[in-house]
């Protein structure tokens, strides 16, 4: 479906595929970062809590 992040200065991403941790940021399965900006305080609309850099990726899936 797709998947929440949030780098390390704090910018809440949205990925279609599963990110992974680079340096500051996350990337893609090919070392890119497709991703969208989301609005501060939109991962919290979504999945009910905040997500920080040391937390691991969250996948919204359908119901």
């Amino acid at each position: 479906m797709a998947w929440l992040c949030v780098n390390s200065f704090g910018t809440e991403l949205i990925f279609e595929t599963e990110p992974h941790k680079a340096v500051y940021s996350w990337r893609d399965d090919y070392g890119s970062c497709k991703c969208i900006e989301i609005p501060q305080g939109s991962i919290k609309k979504l999945i009910g809590r905040d997500l920080s850099w040391q937390d691991e990726p969250v996948e919204l899936k359908e119901d």
